[in-house]
């Protein structure tokens, strides 16, 4: 059975076990080490490094950093990971409610060892707060390194 929500991007194994593609540039990926990254790893597949078109912000949290993705007119891109997600329903909905009404997971075409591909990815969907720092380079655990500054981890 295909998704309705997302029919472009789920894949269906042999198995009989049903896969999305999941684009993650922030907290989620397995080297910010954050909770939800810890949550989520074991159920991931194969992950690619990939970029999305779009520009990244870091929005301050009292735990620390988190990027939000914003649309882009320009060819500024967003590096992150695409990985195989066979994630459950409620595995969806976790990940949801963790993202907050702050973002909404959209389909995106993310590029991958020259392969394009599509995916879901969460873009923020809210007014861009005062304290936002622009992510220059698109790339959020190396704005981690130079700056310094904590991955959100929740709270």
């Amino acid at each position: 059975m295909r998704s309705r929500l997302w029919p472009a991007i789920t894949i269906i194994r042999e198995s009989g076990t049903i896969v999305q593609r999941l684009f993650v540039y922030g907290t989620l990926l397995a080297a910010t080490e954050t909770p939800m990254a810890r949550w989520l790893t074991p159920r991931l597949g194969l992950c690619r490094d990939a970029t999305v078109a779009g520009r990244l912000i870091a929005v301050p949290a009292r735990s620390g950093f988190y990027p939000a993705l914003l649309p882009t007119s320009g060819h500024r891109r967003v590096c992150g990971m695409v990985c195989d997600a066979a994630l459950a329903p409620q595995d969806w909905r976790k990940l949801d409610l963790y993202e907050g009404g702050e973002y909404q997971r959209v389909p995106v075409m993310v590029l991958s060892g020259g392969i394009w591909r599509r995916a879901q990815t969460y873009r923020w969907a809210a007014p861009v707060p005062p304290a936002a720092r622009n992510i220059a380079g698109g790339d959020f655990r190396q704005w981690l390194r130079e700056s310094r500054r904590p991955a959100y981890t929740g709270g």
